[in-house]
């Protein structure tokens, strides 16, 4: 099914429903499963830098991998920071190196931008696709990040329950948006 911006919206408004849907035992069990996904998937094997979303609402749960980022001590863990229309990513050492921010998101208080990227990178999403489409909030700050970004070395990773996964319809992508290289949801590896 070829998706128009209209269905995107409103593909969107059905997957923040669905989320919000989830009780709080049920969305804890997923996030665990995916957390473990994470781990078992091997993509934080030979990486350095780390680049991750701090989730938001009823996002799936990145605090958990970030705080076990950071004890690992052999990561550069780098989270996003808005300025404006564009977006930035700062190391940080802890949590509390984060404020609200944009839209109520936590954010890195100080510090100086990442200037080349070397590793890998969680993107969020409302939704996405087999064939690793994606809908982002809207907003585009990833996709704007990434183009700025494209000679830079870095591996996407979507990350997402599975029912934010389209098994059968596809979405209809345009030339700037971002493909992630996998989705890890706590079912599969897409």
């Amino acid at each position: 099914m070829k998706m128009d911006n209209i269905n995107k919206s409103i593909l969107r408004d059905r997957i923040k429903k669905l989320r919000a849907g989830m009780a709080l035992q049920e969305k804890q069990e997923k996030d665990r499963l995916l957390y473990n996904n994470i781990i078992s998937s091997g993509v934080l094997d030979n990486v350095r830098q780390v680049y991750i979303f701090v989730s938001y609402g009823t996002e799936v749960d990145t605090k958990a991998v970030i705080e076990m980022l950071l004890r690992a001590q052999c990561y550069e863990v780098c989270v996003p920071r808005v300025h404006g229309s564009e977006m930035e990513f700062y190391r940080i050492n802890d949590l509390s190196d984060l404020t609200s921010g944009y839209n109520g998101i936590l954010e890195p208080v100080c510090g100086n931008p990442v200037l080349h990227c070397n590793g890998i990178m969680f993107l969020p999403g409302l939704v996405f696709d087999i064939y690793h489409g994606r809908a982002g909030y809207g907003g585009g700050f990833y996709d704007r990040y990434l183009y700025r970004h494209r000679e830079d070395n870095i591996y996407k990773i979507g990350l997402a329950y599975d029912f934010q996964v389209l098994k059968e319809e596809k979405i209809d992508m345009e030339a700037h948006d971002v493909r992630p290289d996998i989705i890890i949801t706590e079912k599969a590896v897409y």
